[in-house]
């Protein structure tokens, strides 16, 4: 692994109760001139959707599997809220017991709490060298939870569902 010490020096420090310092795509354009074409070639697995992509770094693959428990532990929670039994996802009693409280939440306020067990999981990882391409990936993928959190907005999002819903409602009464 690399060392980028003038880079990650030069990094704006993210922490989840701020907006975004700088954005994503900001960040991988400077990353493209500091970073060696193999590790930004890493770097570029560090993504916060989901990745079909095997990666072969630890953290990548850490990250994978942690967002891979997180969200079927969800999808338990959700399936036994609905009545659906049977469900099965594996036995992380401390994921399935927060996934219960994110469901048991608004939809926005489990989004966010989700993204902040991310977050928190992200930070967990942080190793003792703060220059390293390791270190890199988790600004990312931190970047990209920043990013998604600030998107929210409780008046678009309100707009949006009174529009659907009043959709829906005049295609009932047609």
């Amino acid at each position: 692994m690399s060392e980028y010490y003038y880079f990650a020096a030069s990094l704006p420090m993210l922490r989840m109760d701020r907006a975004v310092p700088m954005s994503y795509k900001a960040f991988m354009s400077q990353a493209a001139e500091h970073l060696s074409p193999r590790d930004y070639k890493d770097l570029q697995l560090a993504v916060f959707s989901p990745s079909e992509e095997k990666a072969s770094l630890p953290i990548v693959r850490d990250w994978q599997s942690f967002t891979t428990r997180l969200q079927r532990a969800v999808n338990k929670a959700r399936a036994e809220r609905l009545g659906f039994s049977g469900w099965e996802c594996g036995s992380d009693k401390e994921m399935d017991a927060k996934a219960h409280e994110i469901v048991d939440m608004n939809p926005l306020e489990g989004e966010r709490a989700m993204l902040s067990l991310c977050f928190d999981f992200l930070s967990s990882r942080e190793t003792g060298s703060p220059f390293s391409s390791s270190q890199l990936m988790i600004y990312a993928l931190k970047l990209q939870i920043l990013e998604r959190s600030n998107a929210f907005d409780r008046e678009k999002g309100r707009a949006e569902f009174d529009k659907l819903y009043s959709d829906i409602e005049g295609k009932i009464k047609r």
